[in-house]
């Protein structure tokens, strides 16, 4: 049996202007070379960052492997996302991105991240 590492992503609502009550994104455990489910609640048409604190090894690399279909989702840097829904929409909405980097012993890993956000009006 092979034992696999558990990375740990810790995704934390900024705390700035842009930020809002009800821009709130929990903790998201992820497992190397696999796609986890999260959530998160924002405003409509608000800014709602998404922080990444803490992985079992260094990042090298994010991207976004499916954008929002009724929003924008851009990456600032290697610890932060941004994600707006259109102005006036409420509901669901989806997206997915991806980091990659190494284990804390030094094997190459993706982690996937598959977000649904309910958008409030």
């Amino acid at each position: 049996m092979i034992a696999r590492s558990l990375g740990l992503i810790v995704l934390l609502v900024a705390c700035s202007a842009e930020a809002n009550a009800r821009c709130s994104v929990p903790y998201i455990k992820t497992v190397e070379n696999q796609t986890v489910q999260g959530r998160m609640t924002a405003d409509s048409g608000k800014p709602c960052p998404i922080r990444f604190k803490h992985s079992s090894g260094p990042t090298f690399n994010v991207e976004i492997v499916q954008r929002p279909a009724s929003g924008t989702l851009r990456i600032e840097g290697m610890q932060r996302l941004v994600y707006t829904s259109r102005p006036g929409f409420a509901g669901q909405d989806a997206f997915v991105f991806a980091r990659r980097g190494l284990t804390k012993v030094g094997v190459p890993t993706v982690r996937t991240i598959e977000v649904t956000v309910t958008v409030t009006p």
